[in-house]
């Protein structure tokens, strides 16, 4: 097994730097014990982690000292700590497998972080690997769920993903080994457990040569796969553009295709949209103001587009603006301020600036979200409009709306950024002084 054990780092180029210390995570059980021992017996440095997640009383205690032992024994370092999971699972108000996996994960990043590593291995196995598939199969997935475990995910590697469970205890005996036997998993109460203990067995009775077989699936679904991300990536590009911290979609040129559903989706996934939501939305009405929200982002439907928008986490409180600023950050943009004499201002032609009569502004003005019931007097109007209305006029999506910023002077709204500026403000004959505010253009800050 080492043999194949160290063919399978050098392919799979896992180990960036073989001089710097691994951290192993091991729990006792025979995957991490004969983990460990290829690592020492490949002479490559390591470093022990182990967890107790309070779960299994003694039994857990007793596998901690148990783990201490055997690091002492391969003379390194060992970390362990000790987790109340239950009530960590409570307050999350996830399941205790999710919290277990969450506190144990956060345990090696804060080892490596800590000590300067770069690299955590686990223990998991081909037979893992399978699980995964299953387990994401039942609960619904997209194609990328049936590639299994990947052999490097981050800051993670698996090095046995190579083998099988049956193949690992066999080396285990064969090495003599010992290893501690985790009592829960033989409880089929977890459903990853009732898939090994229940499932797979059966499937094994289906078709003997179930793991080759399912091995050779997987190879073929992720060629399948690379073909689609390329054209995945293709239509991201024609469909797709970003501005004012938006994600655009022109939707209309997938949406008649079988297929729109599964590439909206595959395109929103980033965002936390469901399946679900993204079927419903583009098999039922295509009419403009409807809307879904996932946990951080919110989607319009604007005629053919759909907008994807980041919720705003607190409503912005007003900021003043004095005389003699020269920038101020607000709201995610950037607000340069500038004085000219009327004889040397040259006005530029873009909505991203707005220049105004010095001399007409009473200091401090104020930046702040439009809202409800604001009026300006719109620059070559007569009289005076709603901002709503005009918002409504220049046809601006429900997402960019929300996002409105208003410049005011003593209560006057003298420019809705990106818009309009007010006539009572404009730069005239008499104008003596010219007072210009850019904001950076939103275009270039993208969600």
């Amino acid at each position: 097994m080492l043999a194949s054990f160290l063919a399978f780092l050098q392919r799979e180029q896992l180990i960036k730097n073989p001089d710097q210390t691994m951290l192993l995570a091991v729990s006792g059980g025979v995957d991490s014990v004969v983990l460990t021992h290829l690592f020492k017996q490949a002479s490559l440095p390591f470093a022990i982690a182990h967890c107790n997640f309070n779960l299994r009383g003694a039994e857990a205690d007793e596998e901690t000292e148990w783990v201490k032992a055997l690091a002492a024994s391969y003379q390194v370092p060992c970390y362990t700590t000790r987790f109340e999971t239950t009530t960590f699972a409570h307050h999350q108000k996830v399941s205790i497998q999710m919290a277990a996996r969450t506190l144990r994960y956060n345990f090696f990043h804060k080892l490596l972080q800590e000590h300067g590593w770069h690299q955590v291995a686990t223990a998991h196995h081909w037979d893992d690997s399978v699980e995964t598939i299953l387990f994401n199969f039942i609960k619904g997935t997209g194609i990328k769920g049936f590639y299994g475990m990947q052999p490097i995910h981050g800051q993670v590697i698996r090095p046995l993903l190579f083998t099988s469970k049956k193949e690992i205890i066999a080396y285990a005996q064969q090495e003599k080994l010992h290893w501690q036997e985790d009592s829960s998993n033989r409880c089929n109460h977890y459903k990853r457990n009732f898939i090994r203990n229940k499932i797979i067995p059966l499937l094994h009775q289906i078709n003997p040569n179930f793991e080759a077989t399912t091995q050779e699936t997987i190879t073929k679904l992720k060629e399948v796969g690379s073909l689609f991300e390329d054209h995945l990536a293709q239509i991201k590009k024609e469909i797709s553009t970003f501005k004012d911290r938006t994600h655009y979609l022109a939707i209309d040129q997938i949406i008649d295709q079988p297929w729109a559903a599964t590439v909206a989706f595959e395109l929103l996934r980033p965002y936390g949209f469901t399946f679900i939501q993204i079927k419903k939305l583009i098999s039922g009405t295509r009419a403009s103001g409807k809307r879904i929200d996932a946990t951080d982002y919110t989607l319009y439907v604007d005629r053919k587009m759909w907008l994807i928008s980041k919720k705003k986490t607190s409503l912005l409180q007003e900021k003043t603006i004095a005389a003699a600023t020269e920038s101020l950050a607000y709201g995610g943009h950037s607000l340069h301020f500038h004085l000219y004499s009327k004889a040397d201002y040259i006005l530029k032609k873009t909505a991203m600036v707005g220049a105004f009569d010095y001399d007409l502004l009473q200091f401090p003005l104020t930046i702040r979200p439009w809202k409800a019931g604001d009026i300006f007097y719109p620059l070559g109007m007569q009289g005076r409009k709603k901002i709503s209305d005009l918002l409504i006029d220049l046809k601006i999506p429900m997402a960019i709306k929300n996002k409105t910023l208003v410049v005011t002077s003593k209560y006057q709204i003298l420019w809705v950024v990106g818009h309009r500026i007010d006539e009572r403000f404009k730069i005239s004959q008499a104008t003596k002084r010219v007072f210009e505010i850019v904001v950076d253009d939103l275009s270039t800050m993208c969600s």
